[in-house]
């Protein structure tokens, strides 16, 4: 099913709005954040179809929409933060993710006290699974095979958790002379995506940088 750019518009900026304010989105906010050029009950109607679609779900009768695995998966492989608009978007969320380096053991662990402040840990559940979720990570990563320098993996889509309430990307890193590793990020589906593979890449090539000049 190929979405209209309407669609991908409204749906763009409801899952932008989403990563930065973590409440449900609803018709009325995307009308006020935003120069639509379409009528309020079109935006509800798309919301709907997209909503019927799986790409977004309504947590409660009355309540705006939240994104699902696959709206998130088509709002990162299309692009479709660039529909927020300068005029519209909001500053980019007041969290950092849970950044970790393997290669034969964990190297380090950064962005603890970050990652806990964002919304979702107020929940002791979703702590307790985000903990559960990190060994699984850190068990079965070493064992990864996979196709990409990059990867992507948002809530079930994870090949090392059968916990599906996270995102993770992760990238190959050259640390040492033969020693290869990875660099991961984790941290809630509401993960600011875009920023998130540019702090990645930008990591990966400083540290292979640093390693060709010691060479």
């Amino acid at each position: 099913m190929v979405l209209s750019e309407r669609q991908k518009d409204i749906l763009g900026k409801t899952i932008f709005e989403y990563i930065n304010r973590a409440e449900p989105v609803s018709s009325g906010w995307l009308e006020q954040r935003y120069n639509m050029e379409v009528s309020p009950a079109t935006i509800r109607l798309e919301l709907s179809y997209l909503t019927e679609e799986g790409y977004l779900e309504q947590p409660h009768t009355s309540s705006g929409r939240v994104p699902t695995d696959r709206g998130y998966r088509l709002f990162v492989d299309e692009g479709l933060e660039k529909y927020a608009d300068e005029e519209g978007a909001g500053e980019d969320s007041d969290f950092s993710d849970l950044a970790l380096a393997y290669y034969r053991d964990i190297l380090w662990k950064e962005g603890w006290e970050a990652v806990l402040r964002a919304p979702e840990f107020a929940q002791n559940e979703v702590l307790l699974n985000f903990t559960k979720f990190l060994t699984d990570v850190e068990q079965n990563i070493k064992r990864a095979k996979r196709g990409k320098p990059l990867e992507i993996y948002i809530g079930k889509e994870n090949p090392f958790s059968n916990i599906g309430d996270f995102s993770m990307i992760v990238c190959e890193c050259d640390f040492a002379r033969g020693q290869q590793g990875f660099v991961a990020i984790v941290g809630p589906k509401r993960m600011p995506y875009y920023r998130n593979v540019g702090l990645i890449h930008s990591f990966v090539d400083l540290w292979e940088k640093r390693l060709r000049l010691k060479r």
